[in-house]
């Protein structure tokens, strides 16, 4: 019995070809942009934390407790060449480099501003920001005790050309002060105004002998496999690397505008899910509807010949399943199609900045397939539920009003 209802069903959804398939565009359409939108954000989200990641920060940062908060240049550290040689061995860690950090200030021959003195070592250093893909003018760090890099802002508002004379002056860590003179070898341009405008990069030698703290770090840089894997707050790495007074800490940690960001990606994409399976339901509901009233007859026919009125209802259903089987081919097809060709050809924003991630380069669709698949069976489960209303309906349809109805 249920065999012939669905071939029943079948035949009566092809009936009206034209509704059909008006239904199952409309279905698809609401499909397609779901499974866009799920894809876009996907890759909004990659770019997001591959923006924070990959800019400076790393996918992880190990520091002494309280540096974050006071910045206190004597809060370096402890036993880094230790923590240097565990990350080597840790499988978790393609590459880590160490920093010094300090308050300083930049001083040409014309003016002076407050810059955030970054020691770098120039061997590793590459492999974690983009610090030497950064660099506009001149060239990436060799190792030279006089060069320094600074961002392209700055180099404008202090009037500084490759090959001119700057001084750092800084706080040493014991007491005092200390200055030295560098020589500008290289303009760097991040698109951020955090390192364009208040950040000058040197030597982790010179920034050591300049503060006073040869052979210590502020900060180890660390890059996962993945930059995800930051995002596990079980992980045990985060207690392997915080002994003693360091302190080990993923981006999420780092940059918490960014996880509060893609919590709000997260959330519209549920609403907007809501508001289109809503839109699918109700559009539904009416087509099953208008097949129902132009089927009075029939339908009085079949409970006059002693039809169950569950027969009736369950065939209303299917046909409400097998309209969703076309919606939601339809808008596979086509969801995928609009997704594979803006995984290649991207999408541009021009240059913008939000919550200080750059939006500067193409977003690319990247398909989630851990959740892209609940997109077309939610549909088909909608629609499929859109049927139930219609279906009672039909079943509980009087026979002898329903026939003389329809005449």
């Amino acid at each position: 019995m249920f065999q012939k209802l669905i071939m029943i069903s079948w035949r009566n959804v092809m009936r009206n070809r034209r509704r059909t398939v008006i239904t199952g565009i409309a279905i698809g359409v609401g499909l397609a942009s779901l499974m866009f939108s799920d894809a876009l954000f996907a890759g909004m989200n990659v770019h997001m934390v591959e923006s924070i990641t990959q800019t400076w920060m790393g996918d992880a940062q190990i520091h002494r407790e309280g540096f974050r908060e006071t910045a206190r240049i004597s809060y370096t550290i402890d036993n880094p060449a230790e923590i240097d040689s565990m990350l080597s061995c840790d499988t978790l860690v393609t590459a880590s480099t160490g920093r010094l950090i300090s308050p300083a200030s930049l001083q040409s021959a014309m003016e002076m501003k407050p810059v955030t003195l970054m020691g770098v070592n120039h061997l590793t250093e590459s492999s974690i920001s983009m610090l030497e893909t950064a660099i506009d003018a001149g060239s990436y760090l060799t190792g030279d005790s006089l060069e320094i890099i600074i961002g392209s802002k700055l180099a404008d508002e202090m009037d500084l050309q490759l090959g001119d004379i700057a001084v750092v002056t800084a706080a040493m860590a014991d007491s005092g002060f200390s200055s030295r003179m560098f020589m500008v070898s290289g303009i760097c341009k991040f698109g951020s105004d955090q390192y364009d405008r208040y950040a000058a990069f040197v030597n982790i030698e010179s920034a050591g002998s300049l503060l006073g703290l040869t052979g210590e770090l502020h900060e180890i840089a660390i890059k996962f496999s993945g930059p995800m894997i930051a995002m596990n707050e079980d992980l045990p790495f985060w207690n392997t690397f915080s002994p003693d007074s360091n302190i080990a800490e993923g981006w999420p940690t780092l940059a918490p505008q960014i996880k509060t960001m893609l919590g709000m990606v997260n959330v519209s994409m549920t609403i907007m899910s809501l508001i289109l399976f809503g839109l699918v339901l109700f559009g539904i509901i009416n087509s099953l509807f208008m097949s129902v009233y132009e089927r009075m007859y029939e339908f009085g026919v079949m409970k006059a010949v002693g039809t169950s009125k569950l027969s009736i209802t369950a065939m209303v259903l299917l046909e409400a399943f097998w309209l969703g089987v076309v919606g939601s081919a339809i808008g596979a097809l086509f969801g995928f199609a609009l997704i594979e060709y803006y995984a290649n050809a991207g999408i541009s924003f021009g240059d913008i900045s939000l919550s200080g991630v750059m939006f500067d380069k193409p977003l690319y669709t990247i398909v989630d397939w851990s959740r892209i698949w609940i997109y077309p069976a939610a549909t088909l489960l909608f629609t499929t539920i859109a049927g139930i209303y219609p279906g009672i309906h039909a079943g509980n349809l009087n026979p002898s009003k329903a026939m003389r109805k329809s005449l």
